[in-house]
Parts: structure tokens; C-alpha cells; sequence
């Protein structure tokens, strides 16, 4: 039997996913104008906006590293950010070495052979795009890591450096002159989770900015982007920790009609089917008897995407509605 012999290979990128939808509502590309893909668009990114307000899509979840500075209790959250599902203080050991520095790279090299797990760095301008490396003869270097996050001048940015190995050399190297206040390299993280307070608990806190390690925090759902409330605020120690924040987001824009939407293959008949249900209720030439067959299957889809969309490992329940019962 012949097959293609390749696997998730096709690109199903949004025109696709547009031209079916409409396909779906009884018209046919060559119908499609410039207003209609617009508004299709939108008709999108409303849909996958509104993925949200479900479980978190499993792609929908990451880890981001948030630094803390010192009396500062607030920590805003990076845009797109929906919910907060874990979150942990992270205590590590500082490691060092003799440091080499040039215009655009920080090089440290160990008296033996060290890991180095998480590096942060205080900038002294804007930050720009890093790429970590290792070596064990300071000649031939091997990338460990890439680091793209935005900063301004006196803002701190943590990276964790995936698979860290000891090696004898450890470089840091910026795109552009890589001007710091300071550079941390540390390993041996130790993470202990943080407590949730709901808004009266923390509102109820006789001092909010009462200084030590954070052991608790309100997730605020703030505009323009949702803070986290620490209690007690970090204090000076604070500042070579770090918070590891598992976070709910956004799904990506919708961009170009040539590139993808942010969905896995399994998702694509469902977004597909209610992106259908959407412009047909916004194009007067959409078939009717076709719009009542869309109606009928797209929760049907949708359901099945989203019962589908687990990792297959067990769940537990701990409602703690005890706050605001008893």
C-alpha cells in the first residue's frame, strides 16, 4: 500500500483554514473578497481569543522566569497572560569563576568543571537578543541556550538553560554590545510553591509592604496586563531569587494568510467548523440549509478537541471554598 510517508507535513495555514469555512457556508473561493477574508480574520482571532475562557489549551501553557526586586510587591506579568497556575520561589547557588569580558561577550571560566543552570542578568541599557554557550578548552563552543526577553535599562531577565551539562567555560554573547550592572550564574535551584490568597485575604493584610521572602500572592486580573500581589513584599534576598511562574496565555495572533494559526492539527477541524458557524453569520450569501448543518456540528467538535486535549496523567480536585463558607 502506498502512503505519503510523511506525518503532520501539510501546512494548513489560515487562508486554508478561511477558504474551508467558507466552502463550508456554500461559497467558494473565487467569491471570497478582500472585505470577507478580513473580517474572517477577526471572526479568528475573536474564536481563538475566546479559547481561553475554557480549560487552558495544553499549548497555552508555559514557564516564565519573573524577577524580583527589593519593597516591590507588585510583579506585572507578560502581555497575553490569562491565569497563573503555578507559581514558585526559586532559591539557587551562585556559581563563579575568573571572567573575561569583550564589547559584546561576558566569558567565565570555572576552576573545575560546573553546571550552570539559570543566568541572570541586570541590564544596564535595553536588552538584547543573548546566546549561551559552553566549552571545555575555551576554543570550541557549543550553544546552550538562546535568550530573546525584553528588558529596559535596570530590569532584570532570568533564563533557565535546558539539559545544563559542567563544563569548564561558560560565554555569554549579545547581539549587540552587552552593557550589564550585573551577571549571575547559578545552579542547584531549589523551588518551593507560593500560596494563593483570593482578594480579601490579601486586601485584609495590615501591611502590604512589609518586607521578607514571599510566601503568598494575588493573581490580579489587571488591564493592560494582569499583576501578581507578593505578601510579604521581597526583601533584599529576594533579588537573586527567582519566581517560576507556569502561566495561562493567550493563543498566538492571528497573522498573515500565509502563515499558520496556532493550533495543533488536532484542533484544526474544530476551529475550522466554528470559524464556519461564525462568517456565515456575517455573509447575507451564506447557504441556510448549510449554516443549520455547521450549528448542529461545530460544539460538536469543539467538544471533542477540547475532551481530548489532556496529557493523560491523573487530576485532583481541591475546591478550598472554605474562605467564603465558613
Amino acid at each position: 500500500m502506498a502512503t505519503s510517508g510523511t506525518i503532520s507535513a501539510t501546512t494548513f495555514n489560515t487562508r486554508r483554514v478561511i477558504d474551508t469555512a467558507f466552502r463550508r457556508c456554500g461559497i467558494v473561493a473565487q467569491k471570497i473578497t478582500a472585505e470577507m477574508q478580513n473580517y474572517a480574520r477577526d471572526a479568528l482571532y475573536l474564536l481563538l481569543s475566546d479559547l481561553a475562557n475554557s480549560k487552558p489549551p495544553s499549548w497555552c501553557i508555559e514557564k516564565i522566569l519573573l524577577p524580583m526586586y527589593e519593597n516591590q510587591p507588585i510583579v506585572t506579568l507578560p502581555a497575553g497572560t490569562v491565569g497563573v497556575l503555578n507559581l514558585l520561589y526559586r532559591t539557587q547557588t551562585e556559581v563563579t569563576g575568573t571572567v573575561t569580558t569583550g564589547a559584546s561577550t561576558y566569558t567565565v571560566q570555572f576552576a573545575q568543571a560546573t553546571q550552570v543552570a539559570t543566568v541572570g542578568i541586570n541590564w544596564g541599557i535595553a536588552s538584547t537578543g543573548l546566546t549561551f554557550a559552553v566549552s571545555t578548552d575555551g576554543a570550541t563552543w557549543t550553544t546552550a541556550g538562546t535568550d530573546s526577553y525584553t528588558a529596559a535599562s535596570g530590569e532584570t531577565v532570568w533564563s533557565d538553560i535546558s539539559q545544563p551539562m559542567p563544563f569548564l567555560y561558560f560565554r555569554i554573547t549579545s547581539v549587540g554590545t552587552l552593557t550589564y550592572n550585573d551577571i549571575v550564574l547559578a545552579n542547584n535551584p531549589n523551588e518551593i510553591p507560593l500560596g494563593v490568597l483570593n482578594r480579601d485575604q490579601y486586601a485584609n493584610q495590615s501591611n502590604k509592604i512589609f518586607p521578607g521572602r514571599p510566601n503568598s500572592y494575588w493573581f490580579q486580573r489587571d488591564l493592560p496586563m494582569p499583576v501578581l500581589n507578593l505578601w510579604p513584599a521581597p526583601n533584599e534576598a529576594a533579588e537573586v531569587a527567582v519566581l517560576v511562574c507556569w502561566r495561562h496565555r493567550h493563543v498566538m495572533d492571528v497573522g498573515t494568510l500565509a502563515q499558520s494559526i496556532e493550533v495543533p492539527q488536532r484542533w484544526l477541524e474544530a476551529v475550522t467548523a466554528q470559524l464556519a458557524v461564525q462568517v456565515g453569520r456575517e455573509t447575507p450569501e451564506a447557504d441556510p440549509a448549510r449554516m443549520q448543518i455547521n450549528e448542529n456540528w461545530a460544539p460538536l467538535a469543539m467538544q471533542k478537541a477540547r475532551d481530548g486535549d489532556n496529557d493523560g496523567s491523573p487530576s485532583f480536585y481541591q475546591p478550598m471554598i472554605m474562605y467564603y463558607t465558613r
